[in-house]
């Protein structure tokens, strides 16, 4: 396992939830918004894309994507009221990722 996928998928669920308590961002229903955080951990850290959505599945817990998008302030996949959302799930996911290098 990619130890700065990990590092990064922990540090996305922290401000995740910052993020869904301050404004939210939108959680797709068919999975897409984890595909997004998948490739920008997998982008910024060189890790494989399955490797940076298994560490998100690890740091998460088995049913983070439903609570993400339940922690949101409208109901699941609203799109009229996600278009309110102050966040976007990519922006946080590179915030995430910033700085991740560790020393192996």
């Amino acid at each position: 396992m990619n130890t700065n996928a990990l590092i990064a998928a922990a540090r996305f669920h922290a401000l995740a939830g910052t993020a869904a308590a301050n404004g939210g961002f939108w959680v797709s229903a068919g999975g897409g918004t984890a595909n997004v955080v998948a490739g920008e951990i997998a982008r910024a850290t060189g890790a494989a894309f399955d490797e940076a959505l298994h560490a998100l599945d690890v740091t998460g817990g088995e049913d983070w994507y439903s609570d993400l998008a339940y922690a949101q302030p409208w109901g699941w996949n609203d799109m009229d009221a996600a278009e309110t959302a102050r966040w976007d799930a990519r922006i946080i996911a590179k915030a995430a990722c910033r700085p991740v290098r560790v020393s192996a």
